[in-house]
């Protein structure tokens, strides 16, 4: 459904309420692991699940995943407990070595990297929101940290049966008109777009060029 923030006490109500009838809260942070922050949105909304996913955000882009969790559910799987799990790169010793390195890197840079990605994507997701404002498009920004996606509508994206009221027809012609201008988003109204530490200010200038160009295009 697209980057949809959680309510307030969303997360905090799901801790409390699985605990209290001990069910093991998964965070799947495939998207959000490192994105957020080195610990990902479980430490950016102080939440601590049982289980936690990982994707190649965690080696900066090479073919990865990685699921941890609290102690005595991790041993439940083999070759320790009666749980079989196997993957075909499983330690695959290239991977591995990226995500050390990159980990190693990110908590070194953390106090660097972090607050200017967030900067950043302030900086485009609130110019690209007044662009539309101007121009009277109904749309919604959401963003948060170094993501952010814009959704064609005129009610706030909360959940996915908000998300699911956007115009997703005029997404798709708004994808390729940034396409055309070398702009590359996720193509579907449904994922979320990413900064990443290497893009400039000259960069977002450029996006916000791309943008404003295709904002014309949809709205006419």
């Amino acid at each position: 459904m697209g980057l949809v923030l959680p309510q307030k006490n969303y997360l905090k109500e799901m801790r409390r309420i699985t605990r209290q009838h001990g069910i093991p809260l998964i965070f799947d942070e495939i998207v959000t692991g490192f994105r957020l922050g080195v610990g990902g949105a479980q430490k950016y909304f102080g939440i601590t699940p049982d289980i936690t996913t990982l994707g190649k955000s965690l080696s900066n882009g090479f073919v990865i995943s990685a699921v941890g969790g609290r102690r005595n559910i991790m041993d439940q799987l083999a070759p320790n407990g009666k749980v079989y799990e196997a993957s075909t790169f499983a330690g695959n010793p290239i991977s591995v070595v990226a995500g050390i390195s990159s980990i190693k890197t990110m908590m070194a840079l953390k106090n660097k990297i972090y607050p200017k990605l967030e900067e950043h994507c302030n900086v485009l997701s609130r110019t690209i929101s007044e662009l539309a404002g101007d121009m009277r498009i109904p749309h919604q920004l959401n963003h948060i940290s170094s993501m952010f996606q814009i959704f064609f509508s005129d009610s706030p994206v909360i959940d996915y049966k908000t998300s699911k009221k956007s115009d997703t027809k005029k997404f798709h012609k708004f994808f390729h008109h940034l396409l055309k201008q070398g702009i590359f988003i996720p193509p579907s109204q449904f994922e979320t777009a990413f900064f990443s530490y290497s893009h400039t200010l000259d960069d977002i200038e450029k996006t916000i060029d791309a943008y404003r160009h295709a904002l014309k295009m949809v709205k006419n």
